[in-house]
């Protein structure tokens, strides 16, 4: 994490974040109260809420645009666990946190250049998750693991990241058993459904 975080206070503008931010080349400041952080500041936050809106940035205070509550993590809290919050939240950087004051911040970048962060993140759901978030990813992942195909393994709907398609144990010649058995069942029940109905209709 990184240690020598800037922050600002409630009665700030947007026009003092971003004169901050431009100083000391950073993309986000942590919004604190009486030393507590309560909020985070980023270059998405002022451009979707103060300048896509035609605010003045002189006069919106950061309380009116800062982004609460705010999501953090532990000092001890693993690499993995704490990428898998910002997956959750669809946010790219995440305070660290602890007894109630701020000592640090990780980046979502950061975390995917960290030995073992890939591997905790395969087979996590990408239902929800932003298209910025996944643009991210896609650039740590390689091709194979770009492949996001159903495992009925791990979710009944949706995408996972991290097929490991032939390397998988569930790999079966040229595809996945567990999904060619999924097929399987799913076509025996449609025939079912259908003989079910040609007796009901011959029956009446």
């Amino acid at each position: 994490m990184i240690e020598n975080i800037r922050t600002a206070g409630l009665e700030d503008t947007v026009q003092d974040i971003a004169i901050l931010m431009n100083r000391y080349q950073i993309g986000c400041v942590i919004i604190v109260d009486d030393e507590k952080p309560v909020g985070i500041i980023t270059e998405r936050d002022m451009i979707k809420r103060v300048i896509c809106k035609k605010l003045a940035p002189e006069k919106v205070r950061v309380t009116d645009v800062m982004s609460k509550p705010l999501v953090n993590a532990s000092p001890n809290m693993r690499a993995g666990d704490a990428a898998k919050i910002m997956l959750q939240w669809n946010i790219k950087k995440l305070p660290v946190v602890e007894e109630g004051k701020l000592v640090g911040l990780v980046t979502l970048t950061d975390l995917l250049r960290t030995e073992g962060v890939i591997e905790a993140l395969n087979g996590c759901a990408l239902n929800g998750v932003s298209e910025r978030l996944k643009k991210t990813l896609d650039i740590y992942f390689d091709d194979a693991k770009l492949k996001r195909r159903r495992c009925p393994l791990m979710f009944k709907d949706g995408y996972a990241i991290g097929c490991h398609l032939e390397k998988c144990m569930w790999w079966a010649g040229d595809e996945c058993a567990v999904t060619k058995i999924s097929r399987h069942i799913e076509s025996a029940q449609i025939n079912r459904e259908d003989e079910v109905e040609q007796v009901t209709s011959a029956a009446e």
